[in-house]
């Protein structure tokens, strides 16, 4: 039941939404990969849980996790301000926690105007450094006190990566390729700097008829220039949620959310690289979602029984959604096992 749901959401593709949709769902029943589309319109290439794609925001689990495994080895303290190890760079209010929770403050404002597709197209080859991403945030007052909400900006998980270099005096991309993506054998992963291309096999990715596929992942930085496939994203779905990553002290840091509100409302939902969701029936899902130009990815697990879901989206307009109606009802699909009415 629960398959054949997520395959009523993924519907036909491509159509005026998105032009493929590929999932990758395991639970008590096994593991099945759903597509619909193609992964190259001009030629029909098919689907396959092979094919790289742009992961977006996923980056910032695979970064929350480098960073807590400094942490769980005494290098790095959540509680220490991020001041000491980079001075001058942020206020002195701003800890490592708070960059992990997004409750450090700093404005959700950049130079890189990613939900504008105009300018994207413009700027879609340039190399842009860290400090340059990070100069907007820097330069405007914290938008509320450090500690007192929540709200995500880009600019937290990109501090973390300078944070992650200064700590280990190499890259924050050699850092997650030496504790992570190595260990696990995500021999498919990788963090690619300003690289533009994808290596074959690839999904290609459109926004407003435009081929975005080759674009320089430092628009994104640290907060969101991972390249990844299917099959990678779900084995280290399934090591993350067996808790095989790091010691469980330190791993129940990525499940605490803060009590505090949401800046643009509600209540706080994220952890330290892990989001929550709780959908109709009082089932709770942890994950994260990542969009850039051409594509929307996202891993998500939870529910009762157990179940873990990878999927990859390329719709055919950028948007400013994280989580757009399609996403909200694969996530009821395949944690409720119904297709009908979208998570509100």
């Amino acid at each position: 039941m629960t398959s054949d749901a997520v395959r009523h959401v993924i519907g036909h593709r491509p159509d005026a939404e998105a032009s493929a949709v590929l999932v990758r769902l395991t639970g008590p029943d096994g593991t099945s990969t759903i597509g619909s589309g193609t992964a190259d319109p001009d030629t029909g290439a098919p689907l396959h849980d092979g094919q790289h794609f742009r992961i977006g925001g996923v980056t910032k689990t695979f970064l929350a996790v480098t960073l807590l495994s400094l942490v769980a080895e005494g290098r790095l303290h959540l509680d220490e301000p991020v001041v000491r190890r980079l001075p001058g760079l942020l206020p002195g209010s701003v800890t490592v926690r708070s960059l992990l929770d997004h409750t450090s403050g700093l404005v959700d404002e950049s130079d890189v105007r990613y939900n504008d597709t105009a300018w994207f197209l413009r700027h879609r080859f340039d190399t842009f450094t860290p400090d340059q991403l990070l100069a907007r945030a820097r330069s405007r007052p914290l938008a509320f006190p450090t500690g007192t909400r929540q709200q995500i900006t880009r600019a937290n998980y990109v501090a973390i990566g300078m944070l992650v270099e200064h700590v280990e005096g190499r890259s924050y991309a050699e850092a997650t390729r030496d504790r992570v993506l190595r260990p696990l054998g995500l021999d498919h992963t990788w963090l690619p700097g300003a690289d533009p291309a994808l290596p074959a096999p690839f999904v290609r990715g459109y926004d407003e008829g435009v081929d975005v596929t080759r674009h320089s992942p430092s628009l994104h930085g640290a907060a969101g220039e991972m390249v990844s496939t299917v099959a990678d994203l779900d084995r280290f779905l399934h090591v993350l949620t067996t808790g095989e990553l790091l010691p469980p002290g330190i791993a129940r840091e990525m499940y605490r959310v803060p009590d505090v509100p949401y800046a643009k409302g509600g209540r706080a939902f994220c952890g330290a690289g892990l989001d929550s969701v709780t959908l109709p029936g009082d089932v709770t899902v942890w994950g994260m979602a990542g969009i850039v130009h051409g594509y929307l990815a996202g891993i998500a697990f939870g529910g009762v029984p157990e179940r873990r879901l990878v999927y990859l989206i390329c719709p055919t307009r950028r948007g400013g959604l994280r989580a757009p109606p399609i996403v909200e009802r694969l996530l009821h699909s395949a944690f409720s096992g119904r297709a009908s009415s979208p998570v509100s």
